[in-house]
């Protein structure tokens, strides 16, 4: 019989985080679950951790593979994953005793494709600078994904459920060595779900970690990952026909583009605007602007205008 979820976690070297994470999951109250460690090529005791750890219970699966990235280890996680609903975990999070529990009631209750679930910080608080709790009605994925774009709720991939079969019936996966993976992987898949549901439980909890992307060097992969992302999205607004899909398919762009900004800002990394979407992305998403809060608007304005200058003709 297939377990009700099976939980991927992706790993690379994290010794000092995995075991907490692992304790955490093995620890649910739904018990009838499967983990799926993937090992991106770890170079520290992170495979020596999970190996001991799978010894001891049965329901511990380790894949080992060479580096290449989240996205192809939430890949392989998803193309052995069994059972009935998939949840991908972060290596150096934890989640709460009824994480799972809470997510596979609503899913089952409401035959939702998707559930998205509300996330703290280590200390109980939303991480600064993002957007946690999202709780709506239940409904088409195109209406709750335009609610969550008006919302600018944090685009993460983990604290979520996801109907395994409505994944694989719409080929869904992640795309290979790129950033901003998560918010593509939602965007999309909240456009194909027939039904997406919401839980004000904080069940999830993000550990924040010194760094970041736009401070090291992943600011270039980034640019280029958002530059791929908002050219896609680009060619999939002009063969929709659909007023709601358009316009959600704008408000993905917008986002895209909010995220390419602030990067391309403070990181000083030049663009191609001759080959670059990026005058084609700003016309496409004014209609989008206009309904921004004021602040946010003159923000993103001085953002553009800086580059601008930076990269004219």
């Amino acid at each position: 019989m297939s377990p009700l979820v099976s939980v991927i976690v992706p790993t690379y070297n994290v010794e000092t985080y995995i075991s907490e994470c692992l304790e955490s999951i093995l620890d649910q109250t739904v018990k009838d679950i499967e983990v799926i460690i993937v090992d991106d090529g770890s170079h520290d005791k992170t495979v020596e951790v999970v190996a001991e750890l799978a010894e001891q219970h049965s329901n511990i699966q380790v894949i080992k593979q060479k580096n290449q990235g989240v996205s192809v280890a939430r890949n392989t996680g998803m193309s052995v994953a069994k059972g009935k609903y998939i949840s991908f975990i972060d290596s150096d999070d934890k989640i709460q005793v009824d994480f799972l529990k809470n997510l596979y009631q609503i899913a089952e209750k409401e035959q939702a494709d998707i559930v998205r679930g509300s996330f703290r910080d280590f200390s109980g608080q939303i991480p600064k600078g993002w957007v946690a709790d999202f709780d709506v009605e239940t409904g088409p994925g195109l209406v709750v994904l335009e609610q969550f774009w008006s919302a600018s709720v944090s685009p993460v991939i983990w604290s979520s459920l996801f109907r395994t079969e409505f994944l694989k019936n719409n080929q869904l996966h992640f795309t290979p060595h790129m950033l901003m993976e998560d918010a593509e992987f939602i965007a999309e898949a909240y456009m194909k779900a027939t039904k997406v549901a919401t839980s004000s439980d904080i069940n999830y909890l993000y550990r924040v970690r010194s760094g970041s992307l736009v401070n090291s060097n992943n600011s270039q992969l980034m640019s280029e990952s958002a530059e791929k992302i908002i050219s896609k999205f680009m060619l999939k607004l002009e063969r929709t026909q659909s007023n709601m899909e358009r316009w959600v398919t704008m408000q993905s762009i917008y986002w895209f583009m909010r995220d390419w900004t602030r990067v391309l800002v403070q990181s000083g990394f030049r663009i191609d605007r001759a080959t670059s979407p990026f005058d084609n992305a700003l016309d496409v998403i004014k209609p989008i602007l206009k309904k921004r809060p004021v602040k946010e608007r003159v923000k993103f304005f001085i953002k553009t205008n800086i580059i601008k200058l930076r990269n004219s003709y």
